[in-house]
């Protein structure tokens, strides 16, 4: 007979229970210990997107997300006023561009350089853009604006009060939703059809309103420091607008534009200037149905400068580089670039004039 049998055989039923319940309640508890020393979960990817070799964005369903391999465009897409297209977009800082979505609302693209990735966090403003089209974006002392209107022509949805409103937003706070900025012009105001941000820091404004025979338009000089505005004619507002020669554009945008465009032909230049106006510059001579039109910005990071067949060129540090741009689909142009610390993010689309069938972003990191 074992050692300790008759002892054992003398303990009662309920005893022998309660001490099997007390040893699985330890295994229980000992599994449970165990658990608790496994690794921590890793914590999420602030930049969780990579554009190392090159990010081909598409914008669809409301959202930039990467394109398909293969992916086509299917015509015959919709007037460019009411199609979801990448509309607009400006350089915030070298790590940071905000873009604004036809129909979609704004958006937040942020770059970390030195790992060459990238996220894209939206403003929460999509109300705003129901019923209204992307006039304008630019960036002035820290504040985002983006200029809304109604689209005369082909607009099909029920008519916004007010018909134009002109957003301003925290491009540092996504959380924060963008908000109107009150012109001070009452109902004039709400006919804001485009405006112009100019070097000294007032705003060249043009204001439409229904007529019976289409619409007509007035012109003011507005100052967003004081609130106030002068009204201007027609060739004063053009005169504001009318582009000058290349030899006074900022050094940077000289070197992208003598960098990428063709010899002996003429040449328009138009870029987003680092105080949050935008120029037009000219250089070249020949006929004038031979004139290539170049489109960028220039920032704190230097220049970006982009042609319609996807050939750009950049001034980063001081150093000019001639780009070769990935053709998103059969059919995409380009038509607007501004500049990131080391890279390039570029507007690209497909459709036949007015309509737009595809939209969206490159970002290419330069060499």
């Amino acid at each position: 007979m074992s050692r300790g049998g008759p002892a054992a055989a003398s303990i009662p039923r309920w005893a022998r229970d309660g001490i099997a319940a007390a040893l699985c309640l330890a295994a229980v508890l000992l599994t449970a210990s165990g658990c608790s020393r496994r690794p921590a979960p890793e914590p999420a990817e602030e930049y969780p997107e990579s554009y190392a070799g090159g990010a081909v964005l598409r914008l669809s369903g409301g959202n930039l997300a990467a394109l398909e391999t293969g992916a086509a465009s299917v015509p015959p897409g919709l007037p460019s006023g009411v199609a979801p297209a990448v509309a607009a977009l400006a350089a915030v800082d070298g790590r940071t561009a905000a873009l604004a979505l036809n129909r979609t609302g704004l958006v937040i693209l942020r770059i970390d350089p030195e790992r060459k990735r990238f996220r894209i966090d939206p403003l929460e403003s999509g109300d705003e853009f129901d019923g209204r089209t992307v006039g304008g974006l630019f960036l002035r002392e820290g504040t985002l604006y983006c200029t809304l209107y109604r689209d005369p022509h082909f607009e099909t949805r029920p008519p916004r009060d007010p018909p134009s409103v002109l957003l301003a937003a925290d491009p540092d706070d996504p959380a924060s939703r963008p908000r109107p900025f009150d012109l001070g012009l009452g109902g004039e105001g709400s006919g804001l059809f485009a405006l112009f941000p100019q070097p000294d820091g007032s705003w060249a404004l043009q204001f439409r309103r229904p007529v019976e025979d289409g619409f007509e338009s007035t012109f003011r000089r507005f100052d967003p420091a004081s609130g106030s505005s002068l009204a201007l004619s027609r060739g004063v507002f053009e005169g504001l607008l009318a582009p000058r020669l290349l030899a006074s554009a900022p050094d940077t945008l000289r070197g992208a534009a003598l960098a990428l465009a063709p010899e002996g032909v003429p040449v328009v230049v138009t870029a987003s200037l680092a105080d949050g106006s935008r120029g037009a510059y000219v250089f070249g001579e020949g006929p004038e149905e031979d004139t290539v039109e170049l489109r960028g910005a220039v920032s704190a990071s230097g220049a970006a400068l982009v042609s319609w067949n996807a050939v750009a060129a950049a001034v980063l540090d001081g150093k000019a580089s001639a780009l070769r741009l990935p053709v998103p689909m059969p059919g995409a142009v380009y038509r607007d670039a501004v500049p990131l610390e080391g890279a390039i993010l570029a507007v690209w689309e497909v459709g036949v004039f007015p309509n737009i069938e595809e939209s969206g972003v490159v970002l290419l990191p330069v060499p």
